[in-house]
């Protein structure tokens, strides 16, 4: 315990006054007449004990009176984090964290998180001191709204200033930030955190312990999410994606709320149409999956959405999707021998057994020479010897005009090859044919796969990783991007880009006397892909994380024509493209929903975004993961209530017990009063005897 007022302890000194009054009256003689004393053994054995004790008692109250009153006057407290008179004698620095990114969105009675957070840091400034210089923070994005003295009558307009958003927040690195700065000197220093704490913090943060430690934080967690149920993902399973064909997507959904949700419908809708829809219950912290299957009917661009009903977390209850819809892909086959194209077909021919969705046409042509490209969606191109100035030209061209080709990199003849497929166009220089000998060379996987290998529907791709016998060693460019590298550091799949077209080069053959790759499972499924990404616009319509920016890719002719990209709220915005790098770089992706993309007023592509995953509720960390970061001695863990404001200043600079106090007084009087009054039959008998 200790007292906001010391020098009124001085008034203890008044304990000594029902002291003294008691030895004077010890020292006052009374006298009394018995006609006999035979009684005074009796009295002295009985009613002088008595008197005694009772005076005794009677001074002990009094002094429990007076210092009772004492304490209370001194307003006492209980030890708090942060002794109120230190901080009101000192300068102080307040640093004031509010969290405004999506998952602080979460609706309660009394207002969402971000609303109820507000209102807290408002009810508590008043109890800093004049001293105190405040900063204002804000999550999303990351800003210093306000720095000065903490009475400033403008700081419940900044409070109020702070929007919410669907952004994720870096709230440590935030944190971090501000705390570390220069010119913060004051020797109390404290930090309020406003947040529902999505993550730990990682490993940066504990670098600058040195300065951490000489803070006093406060987490203050808003509540906890009642009625939520999330879609946690929505994945496209089915290989090809054409009008006629039924396109499958496996959907997640989890209950990271607290009750039980009975009965919950899980819609599809393809273009605003609902084309499927599945009920289900939900228990707390469970999770399920869905299979939707439905035709596009359309093609172009198929915007869909995946939506459960809203609940206190809006933000997670849609999933939005864009795909290019294709009827087919016009696909040329070029092999250097009549073994190359029969394994080509062979490969094929897996992809799409009925020819329904690829439009194959197969040419043995050792020589790139005089190539007719225009027709075709993407060019696949095995073992090529010999690559003429108007074969490079021919290349050249059909890339500016966005087409893909899949290049399957042999024995090549550099002599017989023209210097601008390197120089020009930017395809890697085969520099030698390496060869493993009795051994093999295989693909090094990282720890985080390739997005290359993702989403292959291979059981186990550790154990269909292929064998390469030979190779030919390229050193790659800063263009190009190496997807895949051999065991000892060679490229073996290499992409990159020309005009709007791309380019997938890979350093080995489909050829047994190369690798085994022709007999593993992930051939199929990986020229799949390859096919996809280069004979469709995939890459413009793939989702990005909210806030995150889009690239969208345009063929030179069209750079010049006027561009808009309209925004999920239907706000439409001029957008100049990049002419250099032939396409649009868009940065203001504020908004969850679907963005369009416009050549024209034409619609020309879209894509979606979508919440990022530390804002999901279900990863939320709790006061025990703070405890491995921090020590009591350092923070402190409250819970945004309704008595937040007394439980705050309790908190910080200890809990008030004056009425404690008081009762203690006013219980030591009334004691003092009933024992101290006068007994009317003692004074009865008294009389008597005299």
């Amino acid at each position: 315990m200790t007292v906001l007022s010391p020098f009124i302890l001085w008034f203890l000194t008044a304990i000594s006054i029902p002291v003294i009054i008691h030895f004077l009256s010890r020292l006052r003689i009374k006298k009394v007449d018995f006609s006999t004393v035979r009684f005074i053994k009796t009295l002295e054995r009985s009613t002088m004990r008595k008197t005694k004790i009772r005076q005794l008692i009677l001074m002990l109250l009094r002094i429990g009176v007076i210092a009772a009153f004492v304490f209370m006057m001194a307003r006492p407290v209980t030890e708090g984090f942060m002794p109120g008179w230190i901080a009101a004698e000192l300068d102080s620095r307040l640093v004031l964290v509010i969290d405004n990114s999506a998952s602080m969105n979460v609706k309660t009675d009394t207002g969402t998180f971000l609303e109820r957070s507000i209102s807290g840091a408002s009810s508590i400034i008043g109890y800093f001191g004049e001293q105190t210089t405040v900063d204002i923070v804000q999550t999303c994005p990351p800003e210093i709204l306000y720095t000065g003295r903490i009475n400033d009558p403008i700081i419940p307009v900044v409070l109020e200033s702070i929007l919410p958003s669907v952004n994720n927040d870096n709230i440590w690195s935030v944190v971090d930030s501000v705390i570390t700065r220069d010119r913060i000197y004051e020797p109390i220093r404290e930090c309020i955190i406003f947040s529902d704490f999505q993550h730990r913090p990682d490993t940066s943060f504990n670098k600058n312990n040195n300065t951490r430690s000489k803070w006093h934080y406060y987490f203050i967690n808003p509540g906890e999410v009642q009625d939520n149920l999330s879609i946690d993902n929505v994945e496209i399973i089915n290989r090809i994606k054409i009008p006629n064909q039924l396109l499958k997507l496996r959907s997640r959904v989890k209950n990271s709320g607290r009750i039980y949700s009975p009965n919950t419908p899980l819609e599809l809708f393809f273009n605003d149409h609902r084309v499927g829809q599945v009920i289900s219950d939900f228990e707390p912290g469970s999770k399920r999956e869905f299979i939707f299957q439905a035709y596009p009917g359309i093609q172009g661009i198929l915007k869909g959405k995946v939506q459960l009903p809203n609940d206190d977390f809006e933000q997670d209850n849609i999933w939005y999707i864009s795909l290019p819809i294709l009827e087919n892909i016009r696909c040329l086959l070029l092999g250097s021998s009549q073994e190359d194209i029969t394994i080509l077909k062979m490969v094929f021919s897996a992809i799409d057994p009925d020819g329904e969705f690829l439009k194959i046409e197969a040419q043995v042509q050792p020589s790139l020479n005089r190539l007719f490209l225009d027709d075709q969606d993407v060019v696949v191109i095995h073992n090529p010897i010999e690559v003429t100035e108007s074969g490079v030209e021919a290349i050249n061209n059909y890339l500016r005009n966005g087409g893909g080709i899949i290049w399957f990199s042999g024995e090549m003849d550099m002599e017989r090859v023209h210097p601008d497929l390197f120089d020009r166009i930017g395809f890697p220089k085969p520099e030698e044919v390496v060869r493993a000998g009795d051994g093999f060379f295989n693909v090094s996987l990282p720890e985080v796969i390739p997005e290359i290998l993702s989403n292959l529907n291979v059981r186990s791709i550790d154990k269909e990783i292929p064998e390469f016998f030979q190779y030919v060693r390229h050193t790659p460019s800063s263009k190009h991007n190496v997807h895949l590298r051999l065991n000892n550091g060679d490229p073996y799949l290499i992409e990159f880009t020309k005009g709007s077209g791309y380019v997938f080069y890979l350093t080995s053959l489909l050829d047994l006397n190369w690798s085994d790759l022709p007999v593993r499972g992930i051939l199929v499924p990986l020229m799949y892909k390859l096919l996809i990404l280069a004979g469709t616009d995939e890459v413009n319509t793939s989702p990005v994380i909210v806030g995150a920016p889009k690239w969208i890719s345009l063929d030179q002719d069209i750079l010049r024509n006027q561009w808009e990209v309209e925004t999920p709220s239907g706000k439409k915005e001029l957008i100049v493209p990049d002419f250099n790098r032939e396409g649009i770089m868009f940065y203001r992706t504020t908004e969850l929903g679907t963005y369009n993309v416009f050549l024209d007023d034409e619609l020309y592509t879209s894509f979606s975004t979508q919440l990022h995953p530390d804002e999901a509720l279900y990863n939320k960390i709790t006061e025990d993961d703070l405890n491995k970061n921090f020590t009591d001695e350092d923070h402190k863990w409250m819970n945004l209530d309704s008595d937040f404001k007394q439980d705050f200043m309790e908190l910080r600079q200890g809990k008030s017990l004056w009425r404690t106090f008081l009762l203690l007084a006013c219980i030591f009087l009334l004691a003092e009063t009933l024992l101290g009054r006068p007994i009317l039959q003692q004074l009865k008998k008294e009389d008597g005897i005299e």
